[in-house]
């Protein structure tokens, strides 16, 4: 059977004709199939790029952490013994499993970005986000050491918070190392220097899996590194990770036996480390609701139009219905003919569709810098298109398939 002969039989030309002949509510198939298929596949590919970003994991124990701030307010407040003596009394606590003071953590929004290379001349540094913390640090944040050892307590440099110097070693995180040195093999990084700033040289000493920078939204979010170092500044922040299950208690008695073991000073923000990035990712959240709102809404209302104008279309051909009907064609014809008719008209919806998709990814990414669209997400909503319009155009050809020569000729 050859292609005219195949294209006949499906009763193909006859469908096109009938389109043109009903072009108003063809057009206004195409249109809402065109539109819609636009609008799921960026919104589904927003949606899922932002579902993936606020489930991403910072590298820190983020379900057992929190932070609190004290800030000492009389003249005579001793900032080093102070650090000293909280950090000393939270970790014998036996739920505690270790406190750090530091400057920053995932989610905080708020530390310090230096630039990182491998040469002092180097034209092109690497972006990183700086975390000050001490040999305590590592198990206190709850990061993965992949290679290289943790700061000894004697690389550990107490400085104020005006003062730029480093210690003299630093610990990288994959992305970082990976960034500086172009290689996987991380244990070639141990003991090579780089520079902070094209100025300061300090050597590379391990290199940890994972570990965000404070903020979200940061184009290197993955680029960090620490220093053995600890800031004498008058608000101090503590990070304190505790056993699974012991969080909202230990917060409590953490609070109760700071303020109380000091009475120059306050104790407050204190907040877990999952209630921070909730925070953080609230505007999210709610856009991400909105949006699934939105995709599954505009689906809905496609169908109904879908349903509506595929019914106007069958009721404008009742009397070609009983004439096919009366010339020998079967339900099952008639019932491939209509769902033929209505594939076609998606599948041109679907193509200009695609157009309209790229061209509005086209204009998110230059104007608020969103991601190319993958190939990936047009398949899924033209998928999703062609399903959305056989179940709704499923009853008004199974309508159409009962009506009877003679009553679909009376009146005509």
């Amino acid at each position: 059977m050859n292609v005219k002969v195949f294209i006949t039989r499906l009763s193909i030309p006859p469908i096109f004709r009938t389109l043109a002949r009903q072009k108003y509510p063809t057009l206004i198939l195409i249109s809402q199939i065109s539109i819609a298929l636009a609008v799921i596949a960026n919104g589904l590919f927003i949606a899922v790029d932002r579902f993936q970003t606020i489930n991403t994991l910072s590298g820190i124990d983020e379900s057992n952490s929190f932070f609190l701030t004290s800030s000492g307010f009389t003249d005579n407040f001793n900032i080093q013994n102070t650090i000293q003596s909280d950090l000393a009394k939270i970790r014998t606590l036996p739920d505690v499993v270790n406190a750090v003071k530091t400057n920053s953590f995932p989610y905080s929004n708020s530390g310090d970005e230096f630039a990182l290379s491998t040469n002092q001349d180097s034209q092109s540094p690497i972006p990183a986000a700086s975390y000050k913390l001490d040999e305590h640090g590592i198990e206190a944040f709850g990061l993965e050491l992949i290679a290289g050892e943790n700061f000894s307590v004697n690389e550990v440099i107490w400085t104020s918070p005006h003062t730029s110097k480093f210690a003299s070693h630093v610990l990288l995180t994959t992305r970082t190392a990976k960034a500086l040195f172009d290689t996987d093999d991380w244990l070639s990084t141990l003991g090579k220097p780089i520079y902070i700033n094209n100025n300061q040289l300090v050597i590379v000493k391990g290199v940890i899996k994972t570990l965000h920078a404070p903020w979200p939204g940061w184009k290197h979010l993955e680029h960090s590194f620490i220093t053995p170092s600890v800031v004498t500044h008058n608000s101090s922040r503590y990070l304190i990770r505790v056993k699974p299950g012991t969080l909202e208690d230990m917060m409590s008695e953490i609070e109760s036996t700071l303020a109380l073991g000091n009475k120059q000073r306050l104790i407050r923000k204190m907040k877990s480390i999952s209630d921070a990035k909730k925070e953080v990712y609230g505007a999210d959240l709610a856009a991400l609701t909105i949006l699934l709102v939105v995709i599954v809404s505009l689906s809905f209302i496609v169908g109904l139009g879908i349903t509506g104008a595929t019914s106007l279309m069958i009721l404008k051909q009742t009397k070609q219905i009983g004439i096919r009907r009366a010339l020998g064609a079967n339900k099952y014809d008639i019932f491939r003919y209509f769902l033929l008719e209505n594939l076609i008209i998606t599948s041109i919806g679907i193509v200009i569709g695609t157009v309209f998709a790229i061209a509005l990814n086209v204009f998110l990414v230059e104007q608020h810098a969103f991601q190319k669209l993958p190939i990936s997400y047009l398949i899924i909503a033209a998928l999703v298109m062609y399903l959305l319009n056989i179940i709704a155009t499923i009853k008004p050809i199974l309508k159409a398939v009962r009506v009877s020569p003679i009553t679909a000729t009376q009146g005509n």
